[in-house]
């Protein structure tokens, strides 16, 4: 567990550390990398130059790096995201004049100064205040002053101000993200008081109550769920109730963007222990909007009035389907891993796998169904609900959502393939193979996606059945390997289409397309045919192509 590999020095802390107003004092000491001592170095000389210059000025100027880089080295990990928060002006005019002290000291750091890029506030990307980025020794080093956030019922965007060190750490989504590093006394600074037992203790709590953080900003749920699943940290158990919430469940669709939830889950999904992460949204009943199939309400308005799948979609989120699957997945996934080693290979190797496998795997109550994507179209404008869900409701990639959504919908054709070749049924080779083909190269996840629905509808008590549908599985799967069916996607006609028209004196037309895929058939299943011989068959064949 990583909670007990936090360096010994954060167990040591004293409990009035944590309650004293100096707890800075009696914070633990950060060991900083050599850039990281440089960048301190640096930004130490510019702040005494700057204050020696403004001695007037109501507060001097003081730089703290803040949120993950120091959770991050508190746990005894390397971070390179340096966030340095400004108090008595904005990140902008901070670089600005940074970069004019370094153009006259080039000879003292040997640091050129680079190019300010200014990150205008962008909402949608949880952007709320401007950001200043430059490099310094070769590292990015975002720039922005402390602010206060003040939200409203209607958005999660909050009206931003200059605020205090205090008022800039009770905004955050934990107070194990709250922690500041005093780059000038080299000190850490606890202004929640909570942050650092709740990291010695691996709890996630919010600093303000949690229902109106999280009513403020619903995404702080998802983040702090993200949070949980990659340290394996508890969330305080009053924390976890009110993300339960009916209200938070309503404001997830209101007030966040569908990218910041596909940004969200994708860094679930693809990060050490996704099921914890997915246990925590099943328990909070958030299936039913992270995993929701379009983000467009006019859309979504159109589908309900004309859909002829919207009762049966309907059903699969408001009778609690999605979350009953979600819930046995989570519950019997760890042993079926653990009988299938070459699946813990196959996700120990590729991320884009376990994300997509997970995903089919959650999504398999949603197999055949369909929404009206684009009700501008007359023809051809259904669109799968899987394929909805990856690509419009978590805005991951087409050809994500293409792959889940083949894989879900092909559940029970794929189980029906395994059922004939397992039955000694007649099973031609290229049968298997044109399915197969259909898969673009990722079968294997279908393959073990329509495994795992199957395991998780036999009852625990049939061993017997299960050890049954493993072995049936396997020897597909081995079948495939046996006959050299695995990269059956990359094979080509031996017979290029311009040679297959001229020996069939035709000009191409759509009938090239029909005999390029009997030739692909006949090839699965005479691997050692001549291309005289393909000719032959493909003359023979042709009348009813034509």
């Amino acid at each position: 567990m990583l909670r007990s590999t936090i360096p010994l020095l954060m167990k040591s802390i004293p409990q009035k550390a944590m309650t004293n107003p100096t707890f800075a004092l009696q914070a633990p000491k950060i060991t900083l990398t050599k850039v990281e001592q440089n960048i301190c170095n640096l930004l130490n000389d510019y702040m005494d130059l700057y204050n020696g210059e403004h001695q007037n000025k109501p507060e001097p100027l003081t730089l703290r790096i803040t949120g993950g880089w120091v959770r991050d080295k508190l746990l005894g990990q390397g971070s390179h995201d340096l966030d340095i928060a400004i108090n008595v002006m904005t990140g902008e005019q901070f670089a600005t004049g940074l970069n004019d002290y370094l153009q006259q000291h080039y000879a003292k750091y040997g640091v050129k100064p680079h190019n300010i890029h200014k990150i205008d506030k962008n909402p949608e990307k949880s952007k709320h205040l401007e950001t200043a980025t430059t490099k310094l020794f070769g590292v990015e080093v975002d720039f922005v002053n402390l602010r206060s956030e003040k939200y409203t019922e209607l958005s999660r965007i909050p009206k931003v101000c200059f605020g205090t060190p205090e008022e800039d750490a009770l905004r955050r989504d934990a107070t194990l993200n709250a922690l500041f590093y005093n780059i000038q006394k080299g000190e850490v600074e606890d202004f929640t008081r909570r942050g650092l037992r709740d990291l010695k203790e691996g709890i996630l709590r919010t600093p303000l109550p949690a229902k109106q953080t999280f009513l403020d900003d619903p995404l702080r749920v998802l983040r702090l769920i993200r949070f949980a699943s990659r340290f394996n940290f508890a969330i305080d158990p009053e924390v976890m109730a009110e993300m339960g919430d009916p209200q938070i469940n309503s404001a997830f669709n209101s007030k966040i963007s569908r990218e910041r939830v596909g940004v969200e889950m994708e860094k679930i999904l693809i990060g050490p222990t996704p099921l914890l992460a997915l246990q925590l949204i099943q328990k909070a009943h958030l299936d039913n909007v992270i995993f929701f199939w379009h983000n467009d309400k006019s859309v979504v308005e159109f589908n309900e009035k004309n859909c002829q799948d919207i009762n049966k979609i309907k059903h699969v989120y408001d009778d609690n389907i999605l979350n009953s699957h979600l819930q046995s997945f989570i519950e019997l996934y760890p042993m079926f891993l653990e009988k299938l080693p070459i699946l813990r290979k196959k996700i120990g190797q590729s991320h884009s796998f376990q994300q997509n496998f997970i995903l089919s795997a959650i999504l398999s109550p949603m197999a055949n169904l369909q929404i009206i994507g684009n009700p501008k179209k007359k023809l051809n404008n259904l669109l799968s609900v899987p394929e909805s869900i990856v690509k419009e409701g978590l805005k991951l990639s087409k050809n994500d959502a293409v792959i889940i959504a083949r894989t879900v919908d092909s559940l029970g054709s794929y189980e029906e393939l395994v059922s004939r070749f397992t039955n000694g049924s007649l099973l031609q080779k290229s049968e298997i193979g044109i399915f197969l083909r259909s898969f673009n190269g990722e079968w294997e996840i279908a393959h073990f996606t329509s495994l795992l629905d199957a395991f998780l509808k036999i009852p625990r008590s049939e061993t017997g059945r299960t050890e049954s549908l493993l072995h049936n599985y396997n020897a597909f799967y081995s079948y495939i390997y046996d006959n050299s069916l695995e990269d059956c996607h990359e094979l080509k006609p031996i017979v290029d289409g311009k040679q297959m028209a001229k020996v069939l004196e035709m000009k191409p037309g759509p009938w090239l397309g029909k005999i390029n895929n009997e030739a692909i058939r006949w090839q699965f299943d005479n691997p050692e045919g001549t291309d005289t011989e393909l000719i032959t068959h493909l003359k023979a064949i042709l009348p009813k192509y034509l």
